[in-house]
C-alpha cells in the first residue's frame, strides 16, 4: 500500500483517480481548495483524507505534506477556463496561480522530511498548438492559448529544477478527456445532456479534429506513470492518436442518446478556438508504460450517455439536481 496525494482531487479527472487509487488499496489524501465543491467525492466518505486549503499557502501545503508523507503526488489542480481579457488579466492569473502553485509544490515536497518517490503532473496536448501533427514529445511547442502557454512554461520549469529535486517529475500531456461526471461546460457532456433533454445544441467548429480519450484510460495511464522507472524529467503523451471531427462526435452522441438529429446544429467554423487539428502520438506511452487506449470512442460515448441518463432518472425521482454535472465544477481540476 502506498500513500497518495492528489491535488485537484475534487475535479473530473482527480475524482476518478482518487477512486481508482482507493480500489487499488492505497491510502489517499486529497487537496481540495477551501470553499470549492467536492460533491464528486461525497460517496467516498471518510475513506479518503481531505485537506482543505489553497495551494498558494506554503504553510498549509507543508503541513499537509508532513501529515500525509505521500509516496506519490499527482498534481492535477489547474484552471483551464479563465475568460480572456484585453488587459491580459487571464495571463497574470495563470502565472500567479497555476505556475506559482506548481513551483510552491515542488519546493515544499523537496524540503519536507520525507520527500515523495514521484511527482506526476497533468499537462495537455494543447501545449503543442501549431506544432506538426501527430504531436511528438520531442517537438518544440507552439502554444496559442494562455492556458497551454502556462503549461509549457511549467514543463520547462520542471526540467530546469529537476537537478535540485530529490524525486523525479513526470508530465502527462493529456488528450481531451471525457466521461462520467464531467462538467457540462465541455462539449461532450453538454451535447449529451441537451440531447437527453430534447434541447438544441450548436457545434461551432464542426470540422475541428480532437484526440479524445475516456477518463478511465487516463487514470490507468497516470497510475502506470507512477510505477515506471524514472531518473530524469519524463514527458508522455496520453492520447489515442485518433482525432475525429466534432461533427462526427456530435453524430455519435445523437446516435447513442436516440435524439432527433435536428437538435444539433453546426456553425461555420468561426471564431477559431485553438488548433484546428489536435492529435498526439501515443508511441512513447506504448513503449514506456505498456499502455494504449483501448476504449473506442463509440463505446466511451455509450458509457458516458448511460451515466448521464442515470443521473437524469435519479434527478426526476428525487427532485434534486444532479449536481455532479453542474457548471459550478469549472476549474476544480484538469479536463
Amino acid at each position: 500500500m502506498s500513500r497518495i496525494l492528489i491535488t485537484g482531487g475534487a475535479g473530473f479527472v482527480g475524482s476518478h483517480l482518487t477512486e481508482a487509487c482507493l480500489k487499488a488499496g492505497h491510502q489517499v489524501h486529497v487537496v481540495v481548495r477551501a470553499g470549492s465543491n467536492d460533491e464528486r467525492l461525497e460517496h467516498l466518505g471518510d475513506r479518503i483524507s481531505r485537506h482543505r486549503f489553497d495551494l498558494c499557502s506554503e504553510v498549509d501545503l507543508k503541513h499537509c505534506l508532513r501529515n500525509a508523507e505521500p509516496h506519490v503526488i499527482y498534481h492535477l489542480a489547474a484552471n483551464p477556463r479563465r475568460p480572456q481579457h484585453t488587459s491580459v488579466e487571464d495571463a497574470k492569473e495563470n502565472v500567479q496561480e497555476d505556475l506559482y502553485n506548481l513551483i510552491t509544490l515542488l519546493g515544499a515536497a523537496a524540503t519536507t522530511r520525507s520527500p515523495p518517490d514521484y511527482l506526476i503532473r497533468a499537462g495537455s496536448l494543447a501545449e503543442y498548438g501549431l506544432a506538426p501533427i501527430p504531436y511528438q514529445e520531442e517537438a518544440r511547442e507552439a502554444p496559442i492559448t494562455v492556458y497551454s502557454a502556462g503549461l509549457v512554461a511549467a514543463t520547462h520549469y520542471v526540467a530546469a529544477l529537476q537537478p535540485r529535486l530529490p524525486f523525479p517529475v513526470a508530465t502527462a500531456r493529456l488528450a481531451l478527456v471525457y466521461g462520467p461526471s464531467q462538467s457540462t461546460d465541455y462539449l461532450v457532456p453538454s451535447l449529451i445532456t441537451r440531447c437527453l433533454a430534447g434541447e438544441n445544441s450548436l457545434v461551432r467548429r464542426p470540422a475541428d479534429r480532437r484526440d479524445l480519450i475516456f477518463v478511465d484510460e487516463v487514470v490507468e495511464a497516470l497510475q502506470r506513470m507512477a510505477a515506471m522507472p524514472m531518473s530524469k524529467p519524463t514527458l508522455v503523451n496520453i492520447c489515442s492518436g485518433v482525432a475525429p471531427t466534432m461533427r462526427e462526435v456530435a453524430q455519435l452522441v445523437v446516435e447513442q442518446t436516440g435524439a432527433e438529429a435536428h437538435l444539433v446544429q453546426y456553425g461555420d467554423g468561426s471564431p477559431p478556438s485553438g488548433a484546428a487539428d489536435l492529435r498526439g502520438s501515443p508511441e512513447r506511452a506504448r513503449t514506456l508504460l505498456g499502455w494504449q487506449a483501448r476504449i473506442m470512442l463509440a463505446d466511451g460515448i455509450r458509457r458516458t450517455v448511460r451515466w448521464y441518463r442515470d443521473c437524469a432518472v435519479h434527478e426526476g425521482q428525487s427532485g434534486m439536481a444532479a449536481t455532479t454535472v453542474s457548471p459550478k465544477h469549472r476549474g476544480l481540476g484538469v479536463t
